[in-house]
Parts: C-alpha cells; structure tokens; sequence
C-alpha cells in the first residue's frame, strides 16, 4: 500500500508540471484556520465512572490550506483532544489534484466519504454538540484513511457524485471523547452492564488494517441528496476479551458494512440520516450490526434548534438515544450548543446535558 501511495504521488507530480507552466501567472494561496471547542458534561448516574460531570478543552483544531497553482490544494488538519496520540490526532494531510468537476485526484491522509455526517466530523460545522453514535465509536468504519481517491461530479443541477478510495487505517473503535470521556464509550458501556460473554479488548485500538470502499449518490440542487455506501476492510486477527475466562484470545475476523444516507433541504429547514449495516463473522460467529439516525433542525434567525433519533445494535447490546437541543450562532466566530440526552436500554436508562461553546478564527 505504501508503494501504490508513493506511486500516485510520483505520477500526480508528472501531470502537474505542464500545469504550473501554463498556471505561471497564479498567486499561491494560504489560508490558515481553527477553533477551540469547550464543553460541559453532566450525566445523572455512570458506574464506573469516577465523576458524571466535568469541564474540559475537548478538541482544538487547526486547517492549512495552501493553493501553490489553481488545481492543486495541499490540506492538513492537526485536531488536539485529551488523551490521543500525535498520530489519532492528525486527521488530514493530503494533496488534491483537480484535473476537472469529473475527476479529482486525492493522496494522503483524508476523512472516509462513506458518510456525509463524517464530514461534519469538526465542531463549528456540525449542528448539534454531539455526534451521531455510529459515527463516534468507528465501529462501521474509520474516521480517516491513508490512501488513494478518485472523486467527482457530473451534471448541472441533477449530479450525479461519487468518492471512491482505498488505502490503510487504524482502528479506533470506542475511542473516549467528551468532557466525562462518556462518548465513543457507549457500547462498552452497556456490554459492562450486561455481562457481555465477549468484547473487543483495548488493544485493537490502534492496530492497522487496509481497506478500499465509496460513496455514490444524486442530488439536485442543494434541496435533496441521496447516497449509498459500502466498506471492506481485509480479514485481521482480532483481541476477543471474555470476561468468564478473564483473558483475551485472538480470532480471525471478517466484515463488510453499507449504509445509505439522505439530506433534504428546505428554506431553513433541514433533514438528514443515515442507516447502516454490518455483516461481521468472528470465526464461525455472525454478528449483525445496525445504526441509524434521523436529525431535522430548523435555522431561525441566529438560533437553529435541532433533534436527533438513533438506534445501536451490536451483537448483544441493543440501544436508542434520543437528543434535543440548539445552536446559537451570535457571531461567526463564536457558536453556542446546549442538547439533552436520553439513553434508553433495559439495564439502564441514562440522561445526560451537554453544553458546548466553540470559538472559530
């Protein structure tokens, strides 16, 4: 994979040098941004935890965009958050080729395009305070991946879009985000309560595997997009941790996962979802896994107040969460975010509040 990555490098350089010749004329282009996200947690009951409530800098990120000719864009994006390493830190740094609205060129590091929602993976964009689960726990696929892209657009105003890639990533599965460490923890969570017979042990986290996948969709106007998406990564050996053995083996696993999604817009008024699937086979074990969520959100004025449906299946763990909140939006630099949660599941049932305040420059 390495060799297929350097390679693309090597022959994106070769197109790009009849390009800078007839490009002599553009001024490179730089712009460097971020933000600080400060958030506030309260939880009515976690066990387990050693505190329900907290007060935290949860991510602070930083976006370089550099132009040096009018259709090459070098982009990276360093997003700090408590207790991840340099590399789970590093979202972005890639370069982009664009040879026309039909087909870009994409290498490096990039977020995976198998979600729209993933995009809206950096606080000041994504309305609500808090991110769908199924995106938040990397249990469908990864945040980012480092490989190759091919991407594009054909049509006016009925496009048809698409986004195909293939590359290495890290599992991040179950990553702890949030000012208490709650979010990206949920499945692991209830597996606890229950006495789940098996979970993934901790040391799958940041382990490397390859993968290819895409997106493809339509979508006309800004009004409606409708999309499906499928990801398979190669077979890997995963930790299993049985709580009655009180030790971890390792099997071989196998799984591929798709999903649709759907945004429709209207004046102020927006709805989106997604609904995922996964067929996963730890040796002999079929394991289904399901997510879904439905958010609509209604702009007034500076405020946008919003409300999200979700429901989680993994193997044994079965769960809904319901949120409602808003966002307010005084200036641009500066966004304020109050929601409430409510987690359903029949061993126990967990409120929680969030408030969140970013500051963009």
């Amino acid at each position: 994979m390495k060799r297929i990555i350097a390679f693309s490098f090597f022959v994106t350089l070769i197109m790009l040098t009849n390009q800078i010749v007839a490009q002599a004329t553009w001024e490179p282009q730089m712009k460097i941004t971020g933000y600080i996200s400060t958030e506030f947690n309260y939880f009515d009951d976690l066990k387990g935890y050693e505190n329900n409530y907290g007060v935290a800098l949860s991510e602070a990120g930083f976006l370089t965009n550099y132009k040096p000719i009018k259709d090459l864009t070098f982009k990276s994006v360093f997003v700090y958050r408590p207790d991840f390493s340099f590399d789970q830190m590093l979202n972005e740094a890639n370069i982009e080729y664009t040879a026309s609205n039909q087909m870009n060129l994409k290498v490096g590091r990039f977020l995976t395009p198998l979600s729209p929602m993933n995009t809206y993976y950096y606080a000041p964009v994504n309305t609500s305070a808090t991110l769908p689960v199924l995106i938040s726990n990397h249990e469908f696929f990864p945040l980012n991946i480092d490989g190759l892209s091919i991407n594009g657009s054909l049509g006016e105003e009925f496009k048809f879009n698409y986004d195909l890639f293939a590359g290495g990533y890290r599992n991040t599965t179950w990553m702890k985000t949030g000012a208490v460490g709650f979010f990206g923890d949920e499945v692991a969570y209830y597996k606890t309560l229950v006495n789940s017979t098996y979970t993934v042990d901790p040391s799958y986290n940041n382990t490397y595997n390859i993968a290819f996948g895409g997106n493809a969709g339509f979508s006309i106007n800004d009004w409606a997009i409708i999309g499906a998406s499928i990801f398979i990564p190669k077979k890997e050996i995963m930790p299993i941790y049985i709580p009655s053995m009180n030790a971890t083996i390792h099997r071989e696993s196998e799984k591929i996962t798709y999903g649709m999604n759907f945004r429709f817009k209207y004046n102020n008024t927006r709805i989106i979802g997604e609904l995922w699937n996964g067929d996963m086979t730890i040796d002999q074990d079929n394991i289904d896994l399901q997510g879904s969520f439905i958010e609509v959100s209604q702009m007034i004025n500076k405020v946008t107040p919003y409300a999200r449906f979700e429901a989680q299946t993994t193997n044994d763990i079965d769960f809904n969460r319901y949120t409602i909140g808003a966002s307010y939006k005084p200036i641009f630099e500066a966004t304020f975010k109050l929601e409430y949660i409510n987690y359903q599941h029949d061993a126990q049932n967990i409120n929680g509040l969030v408030f969140a305040f970013i500051y963009s420059f």
